[in-house]
């Protein structure tokens, strides 16, 4: 019973130092070939835990070998910029001057739901106060907020900020968010006359509406629509 504790201990001890050693950050912060071998570490760690036949030596070199590499990618990465791009690949923009960049968001493979999810969590409710937004190379959606949008002190300002109502995802990618037109108070006749305001016939034409209770919206069509 005491070999297979002490062998388990012996290599959460091995793994920590090794993360320690390779400088190893939050999981949301790792590039792709860090969360790869990270997967690999520990699916490698989990064999002789398990497994008390195979000597305690053959999870060790393994594991060494991985983090040799990750060292060494890492070391010839911040020697040469081409690598970088290559292994880590690029921010791309998906937002610029309030507009998102569709054929971005398809390169990324997001949806017009991550997006809006994604400026919620930052406390960006308008399209419209974005100047870009853009995915780092770990997955991280960075922003900046025009002048105007950007928060301000009380003492700046010297009166209270006015609160304004949120904008709704009314029309995602052609598809009627039918929950978030009620909650703004209007109904499919009012949706209607927005598309023929904006000379567009059918919902599949509209890439992102968005819309408040105040009237404001927020529209742009499908690119070759």
């Amino acid at each position: 019973m005491l070999v297979p504790f002490f062998r388990t201990i012996l290599l959460y001890i091995f793994i920590i130092a090794a993360f320690r050693l390779m400088g190893k950050r939050q999981v949301a912060e790792m590039q792709a070939t860090e969360f790869v071998i990270t997967i690999l570490i520990s699916a490698v760690a989990s064999v002789p835990m398990q497994d008390l036949n195979i000597p305690l030596l053959h999870g060790l070199v393994p594991i060494l070998t991985l983090i040799a590499a990750e060292i060494f990618l890492s070391v010839l990465s911040m020697r040469s910029q081409k690598l970088r791009r290559l292994l880590s690949g690029r921010p791309v923009q998906i937002i610029r001057n309030g507009v998102p960049d569709q054929q971005a968001l398809r390169k990324v493979r997001m949806t017009l739901d991550d997006v809006f999810e994604t400026l919620r969590l930052k406390d960006v409710f308008d399209l419209r106060s974005i100047q870009f937004a853009q995915v780092e190379t770990n997955g991280q959606v960075s922003l900046l907020l025009f002048p105007g949008a950007q928060a301000v002190t009380l003492d700046t300002l010297g009166k209270a900020p006015k609160s304004s109502p949120p904008m709704e995802l009314i029309v995602s990618d052609g598809v009627l968010c039918r929950e978030n037109l009620q909650a703004i108070g209007r109904d499919e006749a009012w949706l209607d006359s927005i598309l023929k305001a904006n000379l567009l016939s059918s919902l599949k034409q509209v890439f992102l509406l968005c819309a408040d209770r105040s009237g404001n919206i927020l529209l742009f069509r499908k690119e070759g629509k």
